[in-house]
């Protein structure tokens, strides 16, 4: 396949773009380097803004696949972050319907079903409670607007991402933020009293989902990519210092808006592209321990 992906350089995108071009398939990884990362610019790299991208830019590639954003959640409150995003996410969709690209999956999150009960499946309703939240709504509802007018043998899904991480990821998340801690010998730092679960999918398992999602000809229009199960933070801070053998823990005060549990359901995307094996949380985390020696490029790519 001849693949896109914006958000090419970043965290999820360069370790796709890399599993994509070890397997054989053409791979052109976008991205405008305005977000710092640890990882590599991926091979073949294009420097460009999404929001520059031309319908016919988009012909002759079989899907594309968009992650670039600007994903901060806290940020989010205080930037102009939901903007951004909608507006890229809004110029790709009408890129994509006035081109000839066959598939168009976009990125998605888990913030999009905010305080619910029990794991979240694909059909349970919006309750963002926070702005980037909101432009993922957005963004997914502009979606079911768009994909009416593609005509038949195209297709446009939307991906929900939960909780990404591992080695080389940027410090705007829990688990690199407790890993650069440990490393840098700062206390880990929990917002609250530590009881908020998440449901953590290691970069290795979240690239085998997206892999298969790929390779399948027919796009769900929306499912859900994570590990099926929570995790306190209070226990990932506390799996971060057994694997690094040292640490403290503080506490501030609780995030606004903070979401006490995400558990992702996984029947709809384990129903349709089988399981996957997935990753012992303190292996995860030990290897991811290991990359966090290694500064954060200014002007690295990411998503």
């Amino acid at each position: 396949m001849n693949i896109l992906i914006t958000g090419g350089a970043g965290f999820i995108g360069s370790a796709l773009a890399d599993a994509l071009d070890t397997a054989g398939h053409t791979v052109i990884p976008l991205d405008n380097l305005t977000v710092s990362s640890r990882r590599p610019s991926p091979k073949g790299l294009v420097v460009r803004d999404v929001r520059s991208l031309t319908a016919r830019d988009l012909d002759g590639v079989d899907t594309v696949v968009h992650l670039a954003a600007l994903k901060s959640v806290p940020d989010s409150f205080w930037t102009g972050n939901v903007e951004h995003n909608v507006a890229a996410d809004r110029h790709l969709l009408t890129t994509f319907v006035g081109s000839t690209a066959r598939r168009l999956i976009m990125a998605s999150s888990c913030e999009v079903y905010g305080e619910q009960t029990g794991p979240l499946a694909e059909n349970a309703p919006y309750a963002p409670r926070s702005p980037y939240a909101v432009g993922k709504v957005a963004t997914e509802q502009l979606a079911g607007i768009y994909r009416p007018l593609l005509d038949d043998g195209r297709q446009l899904g939307i991906l929900r991402f939960f909780n990404v991480f591992g080695p080389q990821e940027g410090d705007d998340a829990v688990v690199p933020a407790f890993l650069s801690a440990v490393t840098g010998d700062r206390p880990l730092t929990i917002e609250g009293d530590g009881t908020q679960a998440r449901d953590l999918t290691y970069i290795d398992d979240a690239v085998t989902m997206l892999t298969r999602v790929l390779d399948r000809p027919e796009l769900l229009p929306v499912v859900n990519l994570g590990s099926g199960g929570a995790v306190p933070v209070r226990d990932i801070a506390h799996a971060v210092i057994r694997a690094a053998g040292r640490g403290t823990i503080t506490h501030t005060a609780p995030r606004i808006n903070e979401i006490s549990s995400f558990t992702a359901d996984l029947h709809l995307f384990t129903g349709t592209y089988g399981t996957v094996d997935r990753t012992p949380l303190d292996e995860a985390l030990a290897r991811s321990l290991k990359s966090f020696g290694r500064p954060l490029a200014t002007t690295a790519a990411r998503r």
